[in-house]
């Protein structure tokens, strides 16, 4: 029975531009090319086509919610800005979160201790986790991959074409992600306060929240002189106006 098509959101569209989602890389292999809309003239970034990759978002979360326990989901992200996105992912949907370098022989050694046997493997770059997908092909999990246009999909069986070079993209795409599986699932509405959750999503660095946090305190304590500097009025001071 063929499956309902779920319309994309004007709300998730303005994200996925917003976040640059959309913006590939300058080479593009022949497999990613059918999801090109075109390639700009001037910097010549291959642009990827939404609708097409909302389809692929779709597909993916149908895969997550037709496994029976989330646990059993791997998500993998060897990058330190795409750790934030793939943690808040796990914590939303209840998927197994595997961030920093990835330990060879965690699907297929049975003598390291805490060895996986996952049902569904996640990653966010097929290259920066290659050692991921390779040894995920031993096990023949399937594997969904955040996918740049020019990036090589050898054993990844659902590649999302999806700019994975940027903190923010990357942070967009496993929020829609858990969004569209929460969707499914009967829990969310797609577009529910999104503009708020989608930041919960993106990585920050630790010298930019250290300047956010002392600019706060510079404004509280600009209050408080604020207050401080309004003197009170004096009641039997104030006469009233001559008629």
């Amino acid at each position: 029975m063929k499956q309902p098509v779920i319309p994309i959101p004007d709300e998730i569209v303005n994200a996925l531009i917003g976040c640059s989602c959309h913006l590939g890389g300058t080479n593009c292999t022949n497999y990613l090319r059918k999801y090109i809309f075109g390639q700009r003239p001037d910097d010549k970034i291959h642009v990827i086509d939404i609708p097409k990759m909302w389809k692929k978002l779709i597909l993916a979360a149908r895969m997550f919610v037709a496994v029976e326990n989330p646990k059993n989901v791997i998500v993998v992200s060897n990058k330190n800005f795409g750790r934030r996105a793939v943690l808040k992912f796990c914590e939303t949907t209840g998927a197994t979160p595997i961030t920093g370098r990835f330990i060879p022989g965690s699907f297929t050694n049975q003598e390291i201790k805490g060895v996986r046997e996952p049902r569904l493997v996640l990653v966010s770059d097929p290259f920066a986790d290659k050692q991921t997908v390779a040894e995920n092909s031993y096990i023949n999990t399937p594997c969904i991959a955040f996918t740049n246009t020019d990036n090589e999909i050898s054993f990844v069986d659902v590649a999302i074409p999806m700019n994975n070079r940027s903190p923010l993209a990357i942070g967009a795409g496993f929020f829609i992600l858990s969004r569209l599986i929460g969707y499914m699932q009967g829990k969310i509405s797609l577009i529910e306060d999104i503009n708020n959750q989608i930041e919960l999503f993106f990585y920050r660095d630790p010298v930019e929240l250290e300047m956010l946090v002392e600019e706060n305190k510079n404004e509280e304590s600009a209050g408080v002189k604020m207050q401080d500097d309004i003197s009170p009025v004096d009641d039997e001071s104030v006469t009233p106006a001559a008629l």
